[in-house]
């Protein structure tokens, strides 16, 4: 481990000098200080709270990545149950769970550093902007890492079987008579949303059915308003309504419905909708909204149980492995 004695004698100074300049103190001049965090840099000296090498001694502590890329806070359905999942079943085997941030008080770190001040056992990545340049150093960095719902990353993920419940919903639709079926996709940089259009595409072409683009939206944000924004460029670029909708989660497909309302038309006389998550509120919704259920908890605990054998050597990490976790469809009004 790098000390502020090693980076003393390479800056041809005291370690009194490295330390003020490390503490970013005033009493030593500022280009003395850059030079000095410099070759603490390249040295790959990181401050560690524990004074302890993050691979040879257990923390008992594990960071965790939630950022807001995709406009989902720790309130969201989907992601704050898994989260819960996950906080339960490692806090009950003795551990605590800090979120990873870019600062340590005033001082900017890159995820990688602050992940080695903490001196964190792994990091559980539940949401992350994927094109953030400091994830790539973090997923490197031979930290033990989980992360869910997405597969871009080059870490296990524990996600649902999107092909499965993508599926499940167009077979029912297609057998309740649904010819023309539209598709409003999450973002595409959402990796779950990448997914249920590849499988959208898929499941309709193996079924013989043409793929026709106008079908197609993609909302901006998995939220209610990006739904409805999303409904009324559907309706306006297919030039009216489908027989149904599969809309790429829950609050999509609540803003979908709200949208088709405002536009005169009703659900599920006029067209069906489907959603994906199951959120609670889908079940008290006029019309109660037909949905795919995720596995929340065991998507969560699947995670932790992963992220765990890690820590302890009990397996190794696989680059890009997925697990995918089963789904089911749940029938409500939405098309009945």
């Amino acid at each position: 481990m790098v000390t502020i004695y090693d980076i003393a004698k390479k800056a041809g100074c005291s370690s009194s000098t490295v330390s003020k300049a490390l503490n970013n103190s005033s009493t030593i001049s500022k280009k003395r200080k850059e030079e000095i965090i410099a070759i603490a840099k390249l040295m790959g000296y990181v401050p560690n709270s524990n004074a302890r090498q993050l691979a040879t001694k257990n923390s008992w502590s594990i960071g965790i990545l939630f950022s807001e890329d995709l406009n989902i806070g720790l309130e969201h359905h989907f992601f704050g149950g898994v989260l819960e999942a996950f906080k339960t079943y490692v806090e009950d085997l003795g551990y605590e769970v800090t979120f990873v941030s870019k600062k340590v008080g005033h001082q900017a770190l890159s995820y990688l550093e602050w992940c080695k001040y903490k001196n964190v056992d792994g990091v559980f990545i539940v949401t992350v902007d994927v094109d953030d340049v400091n994830l790539k150093e973090l997923t490197e960095s031979g930290i033990p890492i989980v992360t869910v719902d997405n597969g871009v990353l080059n870490v296990p993920t524990i996600i649902s079987d999107n092909y499965q419940g993508t599926r499940m919903v167009l077979n029912y639709l297609r057998l309740k008579g649904a010819k023309k079926i539209a598709h409003i996709a999450g973002p595409m940089r959402s990796f779950a949303a990448q997914e249920r259009i590849d499988a959208y595409k898929d499941v309709l072409d193996k079924a013989g059915v043409e793929i026709e683009e106008k079908l197609i939206i993609e909302a901006n944000n998995y939220d209610f308003n990006s739904g409805k924004n999303a409904l009324y460029q559907l309706v306006s670029q297919y030039g009216g309504i489908p027989d149904a909708i599969y809309a790429a989660s829950d609050d999509i497909a609540l803003g979908a419905i709200r949208g088709l309302k405002e536009l005169g038309y009703k659900v599920p006389e006029d067209v069906c909708v489907v959603g994906f998550d199951n959120i609670e509120l889908t079940k008290y919704t006029s019309p109660a909204l037909t949905t795919i259920s995720q596995d929340k908890v065991k998507i969560g605990r699947e995670a932790a149980k992963h992220l765990i054998a890690l820590i302890n050597h009990e397996i190794e990490s696989t680059p890009g492995i997925v697990k995918r976790v089963p789904v089911e469809l749940v029938i409500r009004e939405s098309t009945k």
